[in-house]
C-alpha cells in the first residue's frame, strides 16, 4: 500500500517540477524610459506638449494622463494623449497657465501586454507662467526608468495559479490512490 502511494507522490513531484520549470518568465508591464519635461526636473516654463515614452508600445484604448498641482492636488486638466510607437503625449490646453511650483503628471495607459499601468511623474516650474516655449527648450528627456513611474498591477501571477493548480491535483492523486488500496 504504501509503495503505490510513494509512486503516485514521486510522479506528481516530477509533474509539478516539470510544470514549474516550463512556465515563461513573468511579462512585466511597460515602465516610463523617459519623459518630457523628464521626471524630476526643473524646468523655466510651463511646457505646452508632455510626452512619456515607455518601454513598448501601449495599446490605443483606455489612456489617460492628468497633470495636478502637487501642493495643492487641484488637477489642471485630464486628456487622452496621442500614441506614437512607444510615446504618449498631450497637448497643454490653451486656457492651462499655472505658474511656478511643483507638479505631477499622472497616467494610466494600456500596456503592450493588455494590463493597465499607472504612475506618475513630477517636475518644477522655477520660472514666469506668462513665457512659454516649446517642449523641445524646456528640458531634455531623461533615459533612466523612473522610479515614480513604476506600474501598478493586482493581478495574480499566472505560475502561481499553475502551482495550486498542480498542488490540488497531487493531493487528489495521493488520496484517490490511498483509497484504492484500502478496497483491495
Amino acid at each position: 500500500m504504501f509503495h503505490g502511494a510513494a509512486r503516485v507522490c514521486g510522479l506528481c513531484v516530477a509533474l509539478s517540477f516539470c510544470a514549474v520549470s516550463a512556465t515563461p518568465p513573468a511579462q512585466a508591464h511597460d515602465v516610463v524610459l523617459a519623459s518630457t519635461p523628464a521626471d524630476g526636473s526643473t524646468v523655466d516654463v510651463f511646457p505646452r506638449e508632455i510626452s512619456l515614452e515607455f518601454s513598448g508600445v501601449p495599446q490605443k484604448s483606455f489612456n489617460t494622463v492628468a497633470v495636478s498641482d502637487s501642493a495643492t492636488s487641484a488637477v489642471l486638466f485630464t486628456a487622452q494623449p496621442e500614441t506614437n510607437g512607444p510615446v504618449v503625449s498631450v497637448t497643454v490646453p490653451e486656457d492651462v497657465q499655472p505658474g511656478p511650483g511643483d507638479y505631477m503628471v499622472g497616467f494610466q495607459i494600456t500596456s503592450s501586454d493588455g494590463h493597465a499601468t499607472r504612475g506618475k511623474t513630477t517636475f518644477t516650474v522655477a520660472g514666469d507662467a506668462t513665457s512659454v516655449t516649446s517642449p523641445a527648450t524646456s528640458t531634455a528627456p531623461t533615459t533612466s526608468p523612473s522610479a515614480g513611474a513604476a506600474s501598478e498591477s493586482s493581478h495574480t501571477p499566472l505560475f502561481i495559479w499553475g502551482i495550486g493548480v498542480i498542488g490540488l491535483l497531487a493531493v487528489i492523486a495521493v488520496v484517490g490512490a490511498s483509497l484504492k488500496n484500502r478496497t483491495k
